[in-house]
């Protein structure tokens, strides 16, 4: 029986607690470790709530998911959490399909109903939310955040850090750089610049929704 302790009490908590129980991997969640407690008791999350001060000792295992969105916050948390000697195993759920020639990074989870093609990158903590497909010889890159019913062509190149928004298009061998944002629905035909933020088909720079 593996045991993970999953980091994080909102919404993409919830989500991994359903595919955990749906998985034919024996995977018991030990508690979850968070400093929003009203979160823990409303949705009635299993196990333990443990607070942000968490250590492999005391909470009985040194496996754990990071169930947080952001990638600045989940690189953060992570680099915390392997000082205190955490581990990261990567998670594909039953219903997707992903290739033996594939290679995943610590930390990544793949969501029901994807497709992971061969000869794909996902470097770690990165995390792909359902219903998504990733072309042959793709590179994304850590902690990237991607939506729900996404497609990313054949060797499209996704930077460190991006999120790509839900029902977004990366056109094949097209580059994203570093921390972009694809809005939802968007469709990327050519290579985005690090920082920037993309809407629309054809996705158009959206500077005014840039920091």
């Amino acid at each position: 029986m593996k045991k993970i302790l999953v980091i994080g009490t909102g919404g993409l908590a919830r989500e991994f607690t359903s595919y955990f129980s749906s998985s034919s991997e024996q995977i018991e969640i030990v508690g979850f470790s968070s400093t929003n407690h009203g979160e823990h008791s409303s949705f009635e999350l299993p196990g333990v709530l443990f607070d942000g001060d968490v250590s492999p000792d005391s909470v009985g295992t040194d496996e754990a998911v990071i169930a947080i969105g952001s990638p600045a916050v989940k690189k953060r948390i992570s680099e915390e959490l392997k000082a205190r000697g955490f581990t990261f195993p990567s998670f594909v759920h039953p219903s997707s399909v992903c290739s033996d020639e594939a290679n995943l990074g610590e930390g990544v989870v793949v969501s029901p109903n994807c497709v992971i093609s061969p000869n794909v990158a996902v470097n770690p903590f990165s995390y792909i939310n359902f219903s998504c497909g990733v072309g042959h010889d793709a590179i994304i890159g850590s902690y990237v955040q991607i939506n729900p019913g996404t497609q990313l062509g054949g060797g499209s190149i996704i930077g460190d850090g991006c999120l790509i928004g839900s029902g977004s298009t990366v056109l094949q061998g097209v580059q994203i750089g570093a921390s972009a944002t694809i809005g939802a629905g968007s469709v990327v035909f050519s290579r985005v610049a690090e920082n920037a933020t993309m809407m629309g088909n054809p996705a158009k720079r959206m500077r005014a929704f840039e920091k």
